[in-house]
């Protein structure tokens, strides 16, 4: 019995620390120093063109107050680069850290997440599988919008799944329509999330009242966030722009003509391509026939970038070929990093083997928790999110790293098949782990 006792004692612990606040600490501080030491290993320099035009607009911002005049994108990634520059200077050391700091409180709230929707056991492995996830180990060393717009968004998510029977559940509501609309203004493509979301209450079982007031909340908040840019947008350019200004030609480049290859002329705007020696003028295609011809070339493009967004590894990153990057530091910037390892076979690989088994266990997570007809409510949630982004992204361009701020959901499902798995190994309880508390 002596013995017995501290037995006990030490599996009482176990279970308490499995349950507790310890398992949260222990998350975010292995998400963190796995961050920082990927930090350090990085150069004083930029990895892609886009990180050194964003440290320009937000140094712009810094000094005169105001972003350029030429500035037609979204305008949250730049000013909250703005503040950091207020705060520590342009030092990319410290501004890496701190979105290291950031994707560590992501793998938080995943954490609660899973916790909130399948008990301890789903928490602690979604929070554990962001922590070591590669590529959101990589985007917080990058300089791009990714980790501040899934910090908004899982943040939101937190919100939406709070105690629905709770008095205070219409103000968290109010509250993930003002994160969802600050994401729309990191990257426009968050709004098909908002419009999602807004389908998801609505589709509640709850009184036709209550839906439409949450509804209407919801979509309110999310509008008061962004109208104060699509107000300066339509001084600034005397039309309804809700977030970037940029043309469709840009933003969908594949598409800017269906009729035959362009070139890019001298300020930059497509000309048609002559054969050469023909000094016969190229007939202008008409407006309607342009549109008609880029929307054809989108409609057969569209299941192929549909399809891309899931892609194991990155194939669409032309910084990866050495001429690309030689030629970035003569025409952008000689911060450019001359020599990067990131297209290596071993980070491939890497990408595969980290990325194919969250897809394997996600969809072993959602026949679960379809099975579990009180989980669906959270199942359609997770889905709708990353189909927002699938759908948006593949009217453009479908990339991995699009993928990032919906990620933790595909996590989120994986994380409830591996538990799934386990406790079909272990003849457990069906979503249960050792010091696994009700959903």
């Amino acid at each position: 019995m002596r013995i017995l006792g501290p037995l006990l004692s030490i599996r009482a612990n176990s279970e308490l620390f499995f349950c507790g606040r310890q398992a949260l600490v222990l998350i975010f501080l292995v998400a963190f120093l796995i961050r920082v030491v990927f930090v350090f290993t990085l150069k004083d320099g930029f990895y892609f063109s886009d990180e050194f035009e964003y440290t320009v607009i937000a140094g712009y911002l810094v000094e005169h107050g105001t972003l350029p005049e030429s500035f037609d994108r979204s305008p949250l990634f730049p000013v909250f680069l703005a503040g950091l520059f207020k705060l520590g200077g342009e030092n990319l050391f410290y501004i890496r850290i701190v979105q290291a700091t950031l994707g560590a409180i992501i793998a938080l709230e995943i954490a609660l997440i899973g916790k909130r929707v399948g008990g301890s056991g789903v928490g602690i492995v979604a929070g554990a599988l962001w922590a070591i996830y590669p590529m959101g180990v990589f985007m917080s060393g990058i300089l791009y919008p990714a980790i501040l717009l899934t910090s908004l968004m899982t943040s939101a998510v937190l919100c939406l799944l709070a105690k629905r029977d709770s008095p205070a559940y219409v103000a968290w509501v109010a509250l993930a329509g003002l994160l969802l609309g600050a994401g729309t203004l990191t990257k426009p493509m968050a709004f098909s999330s908002i419009v999602f979301v807004a389908l998801w209450l609505f589709t509640q079982r709850r009184s036709g009242r209550l839906r439409l007031l949450l509804v209407s909340i919801f979509l309110g908040s999310a509008l008061m966030s962004l109208l104060p840019w699509t107000l300066h947008n339509a001084v600034k350019h005397g039309e309804f722009v809700a977030v970037e200004a940029r043309s469709l030609d840009e933003l969908v480049p594949w598409a800017e003509n269906a009729t035959a290859p362009t070139v890019k002329g001298k300020r930059g705007q497509g000309q048609l391509i002559q054969a050469k020696g023909d000094s016969t003028p190229v007939a202008q295609p008409s407006a309607d026939s342009k549109l008609a011809g880029m929307l054809t070339r989108m409609a057969k493009r569209y299941p192929g970038e549909f399809m891309s967004f899931f892609e194991l590894y990155p194939t669409r990153v032309g910084y990866l070929v050495q001429s690309e990057r030689e030629r970035a530091r003569k025409k952008v910037s000689d911060r450019i990093v001359r020599y990067i390892p990131f297209g290596s076979d071993l980070v491939m690989a890497v990408s595969i083997f980290s990325v194919g088994p969250l897809y394997l266990f996600a969809v072993v997570g959602m026949a679960c928790m379809w099975r579990g007809r009180e989980k669906r409510r959270e199942l359609s949630l997770f889905v709708l999110l990353v189909m927002s982004f699938a759908l948006s992204y593949a009217v453009s361009w479908g990339k991995i790293r699009y993928r990032i701020p919906v990620d933790p959901y595909i996590i989120l499902l994986s994380a409830w098949g591996v538990v799934a798995v386990w406790n079909s190994v272990f003849k457990k309880g069906p979503t249960a782990l050792r010091g696994q508390d009700p959903a």
